[in-house]
């Protein structure tokens, strides 16, 4: 992976137009191919997929997986040399969209077999590892899991206890330790473990991802935890008592368990967002059907105003959300792509947007939406996971904003050493000035864009500079302290979030234009301005709270509260 990343230049000012335009196409004859698995998906959710029965049971039969493996959906993102199917990313993501329209048990169960389980194995197994392992997962006849969640390491991984120590006279590693809320983790055969390992002379302890199975003598899984919803899914503790792993099963090199991880969870928050988008597709069409069934006042629902903004909503929703997956699938087939912020924002926005359209759904369906013989309910359970998944929204929040400023901090550092020997480092304090010029004379532009989406373009190209302003400001005000003003790293997460999403829409309806014309697009072209319209708001409010807000308030309220262990003015008292 390079740090060839849309994102990250946007922080330093930069639009780089040629990642993002013309917005990516599928090859023809893949396309065709992936129409045919996606009727070949529906007709078999439609014969044998009972989401009500995998709910109530809380679990998915045997003969559903089995058959979905018969379909190829276990070995989609194996290469066809190892037993898959070898889809792209593109394909990959498109298909689970469609498995999250169907079901979410079975998109997580799907998920953690493959956007996270096996992929490590993928990216960074050996030859010998992948001809071993990988025809098992392609077939379905062993399901995968991915084991990073420890009690006391959930978001922060760097506080994994369990420990892999190597004995090099065995052979094999020696791994103690346990594992929380691992999805698949009662029915998968192979796991991509992560634990601490001594590493060189010193014996420094550090991450390192091991590859292990079920099989192995001192492994075992807890009982199936009782869950809010995906109640299909898998989810138990994994136990290590001193399992045996032959060393020839580390995966990548030792001690880079941490890239590993993080390298896999970017590929997971891609499947998650496709299968968000999946799912409100489907609410969608709930809510559209009943809408325009229900009649009040003699009037269907679906012609009040209330009800129409909500409707809008979710369409808007879903197709900002589909521009950004699949212009970030295309970059990542394209390849040579550091997509983990890119990655990260689309988690982030899939999230949010099928919790928001849940309830939104729920509530167009009125009383039988809280009804447990409706499906709302169940999907309302479903989908709250999904802003814990694959790393908090919180998190990654701070994650968009702090990778993103990164390069620009060292480049700030670097200007701030010159400034200190400014006759040694002319160049850099040279560079630094040309670059306080430019960006006062003139804002990065987008050129060739269809001028049906003029008035989009330059709010974007505004905002892209008044995040590039922001980034600076807060670097040079706070410095390293930087890491600990979460508010204000909300913001710019919340700023970027929305310019790529702009993008993301301008570059897909910009290629429409080009191709269908003004006429045939003009649909995509009305959400793309609603869009737009509303999110550039955002981000100037955003940007103007950066500097003049009421961050101080909310701390001492938040302290106070815990201090009183709660709320403590009671109208009463």
């Amino acid at each position: 992976m390079t740090n060839n990343s849309f994102v990250k230049a946007l922080f330093a000012g930069s639009i780089e137009q040629d990642l993002i335009f013309p917005y990516p196409k599928m090859d023809k004859e893949e396309e065709e191919n992936l129409k045919l698995i996606l009727d070949t998906v529906r007709q078999f959710a439609k014969d044998n997929i009972d989401s009500v029965a995998i709910d109530r049971d809380e679990t998915i039969p045997k003969e559903v997986l089995q058959g979905l493996a018969e379909i190829g959906l276990f070995g989609m993102s194996i290469p066809e040399e190892y037993g898959g199917s070898g889809f792209s990313t593109t394909a990959y993501n498109r298909v689970f969209e469609e498995i999250g329209s169907i079901d979410g048990s079975l998109a997580v169960t799907l998920g953690g077999h493959q956007s996270i389980g096996l992929k490590a194995l993928l990216l960074h197994g050996t030859e010998e590892q992948k001809k071993k392992y990988l025809p098992k997962l392609a077939s379905g006849e062993w399901i995968a899991a991915f084991a990073l969640t420890e009690p006391g390491a959930g978001s922060d991984a760097a506080g994994i206890q369990s420990l892999a120590v190597k004995d090099v006279q065995k052979g094999h590693y020696v791994l103690n330790g346990s594992k929380i809320w691992i999805t698949n983790g009662g029915i998968a055969d192979f796991f991509t473990v992560f634990a601490k390992t001594p590493v060189g002379e010193s014996g420094e302890k550090k991450i390192s991802a091991l590859a292990v199975t079920r099989d192995m003598e001192g492994f075992s899984s807890g009982k199936e935890e009782r869950k809010l919803g995906i109640h299909g899914s898998s989810t138990t503790e994994l136990i290590f008592d001193n399992i045996k792993v032959p060393v020839e099963n580390l995966i990548g090199p030792e001690g880079k368990g941490f890239k590993v991880a993080m390298e896999v969870l970017n590929s997971g928050r891609l499947g998650l967002a496709a299968g968000c988008a999946g799912g409100i597709k489907t609410l969608i069409r709930m809510s559209v059907d009943h809408a325009k069934n229900r009649k009040q006042f003699n009037t269907p629902i679906a012609e009040f105003e209330m009800i129409q903004g909500k409707i809008t909503k979710m369409v808007v929703d879903v197709f900002v959300l589909e521009s950004m997956v699949y212009l970030t699938t295309g970059l990542i087939d394209r390849g040579d792509i550091d997509y983990s912020i890119e990655s990260s924002i689309c988690k982030v926005y899939a999230s949010e947007a099928v919790w928001n359209a849940v309830n939104e759904a729920m509530q167009i369906a009125g009383g039988i939406g809280y009804s447990k013989e409706y499906p709302y309910e169940r999907a309302l359970r479903d989908a709250r996971i999904n802003l814990i998944f694959e790393g908090t929204n919180e998190v990654l929040r701070a994650f968009i904003a702090l990778a993103g400023m990164q390069e620009h901090g060292e480049y700030l550092k670097k200007v701030g050493k010159a400034l200190q020997h400014p006759l040694n480092e002319m160049g850099v304090l040279t560079d630094y000035a040309l670059h306080r010029i430019k960006k006062r004379v003139a804002t990065e532009r987008l050129a060739d864009v269809h001028e049906a989406l003029k008035n989009e373009v330059g709010k974007f190209e505004e905002y892209a500079k008044e995040l590039h302003l922001a980034t600076e400001k807060v670097l040079s005000k706070y410095r390293k302290q930087i890491i600990h003003r979460e508010f204000i790293l909300n913001r710019l997460a919340d700023m970027t979030i929305d310019l790529y999403a702009m993008i993301a829409v301008i570059s897909r309806v910009d290629s429409l234009l080009k191709e269908k014309g003004e006429k045939k697009t003009h649909k995509q072209l009305t959400i793309c301005k609603t869009f737009c319209e509303e999110a550039w708001r955002r981000i100037r409010r955003n940007a103007r709270q950066v500097d003049n807000n009421i961050d101080p308030w909310r701390k001492e309220i938040s302290t106070d509260a815990c201090e009183a262990n709660g709320y403590q003015f009671d109208w009463v008292d």
